[in-house]
């Protein structure tokens, strides 16, 4: 029997078609069945909410076990044991900080929570008052109605803004409530994540060099570590800066006795994760609590407050935690917060920006390597020019 020799060529050409016609396919099938495809992606994602819950937190937590493992005693410990005793460590003190917290600030945060919801009509009245004086002090040659009607939609706002707020309140104590469970699964996974990240690390990395180049893969590596530097070094940082600039917000209140402390500076502590617009966030409904609880005095005096507590937080202690963990300037620091908060809302707001730094180093990247091959500058001051500041002059690199 003569033998049958496979050409290579055709062989890859049949192959690529069969991809092409199996893609099709399958795409065919989406676009028919979407709703069930999605609801069924909708339904898989739902079951793997632990494990996401599970790598945030091991997320957050590893900075702190590679903290305690780096000043444990090496010559005492093996390094299972010293692994062991670190992640141990580190879960401990956040479980005490997690207790502290549902023990002191929740109790707090509900009583003032309560408060708000049986006394709304008590201070909306209230707010009409203080509108009323306010509106008394404008003379009556620059009183109109157009003013009127301003200051009518301005209080119906407020209203509006506090009961609002309380709905989302109730809301949110339910979501929390259902999501216990994921959150308990989240922190057994997160457990063993942290207990074996190199294993975990080593078999991804099988992976990608089973499926891709060798140059490839060790590229990507060093993507993933880059962007792990920028997310852990942003978004740690931040939460340690919000932590005290919510901190020193509570204590201020205490010590000039405003109303509503615990909540307050709870939103101003959470809003100040957001760069640029949290502190904004944060004190706006902030003012807005202490004008209906102690007066606009107080309200005043809290506005004054919380701007120099942000310009502390800008100049002084936001760079002493942060440094230049993204490299972004101020501009494109919005431009990712616009961006990614309209898509994501708050989640969005927060890994923006660390997002957008790993896009731009990636692009700056991609963008170096072609001029280069082009036999251009890569230094942006090269390509200014004097005479026409807002056209340049490319001259190739002799």
């Amino acid at each position: 029997m003569k033998r049958f020799d496979w050409e290579p060529r055709y062989t890859t050409i049949a192959i690529y078609a069969f991809l092409v016609i199996a893609a099709s396919i399958l795409f065919g099938m989406f676009a028919v069945n979407y709703e069930k495809v999605w609801g069924l992606v909708k339904t898989i994602f739902a079951y793997l909410v632990p494990f996401v819950y599970g790598f945030g937190i091991a997320f957050l937590l590893n900075p702190l076990m590679v903290f305690f493992e780096r000043r444990l005693p090496g010559q005492k410990l093996s390094g299972r044991m010293r692994r062991n005793l670190a992640l141990l460590l580190a879960y401990l003190l956040s479980l005490f900080v997690a207790v502290i917290f549902f023990l002191v600030v929740i109790p707090t945060l509900a009583e003032s929570v309560t408060a708000i919801a049986k006394n709304i009509a008590f201070y909306s009245t209230q707010v009409d008052t203080i509108v009323s004086e306010l509106t008394a002090m404008i003379p009556e040659e620059l009183f109109s109605e157009e003013v009127g009607k301003a200051i009518d939609q301005f209080v119906q706002g407020i209203t509006s803004f506090v009961v609002t707020t309380m709905l989302q309140a109730v809301s949110l104590t339910t979501r929390v409530t259902s999501g216990v469970i994921d959150l308990i699964m989240g922190a057994i996974i997160s457990l063993y994540m942290l207990a074996n990240k190199e294993t975990l690390f080593a078999q991804c990395k099988q992976i990608l060099y089973a499926l891709f180049p060798e140059r490839m893969v060790c590229r990507l590596i060093d993507i993933a570590h880059d962007s792990n530097e920028k997310f852990s070094g942003f978004i740690i940082g931040k939460i340690i800066d919000s932590l005290i600039i919510g901190i020193l917000c509570g204590i201020g209140m205490w010590i000039f006795k405003m109303p509503f402390i615990t909540l307050v500076s709870l939103i101003v502590g959470v809003t100040n994760i957001i760069p640029y617009f949290g502190p904004f966030i944060g004190a706006i409904p902030g003012i807005l609590l202490v004008l209906i609880g102690g007066g606009p005095a107080q309200a005043l005096g809290f506005a004054l407050f919380v701007l120099v507590l942000q310009q502390f937080d800008g100049n002084i202690l936001g760079p002493a935690i942060l440094g230049q963990s993204t490299g972004l300037s101020a501009m494109w620091v919005i431009f990712a917060i616009l961006l990614f908060g309209g898509l994501y809302g708050f989640v969005g707001m927060i890994i923006g920006v660390p997002l957008l730094a790993v896009l731009f180093g990636l692009a700056r990247e991609f963008f170096s390597w072609r001029l280069e091959k082009k036999g251009l500058s890569t230094q942006v001051s090269d390509y200014a020019s004097a005479r026409h500041q807002l056209l340049t002059d490319r001259k190739k690199k002799k």
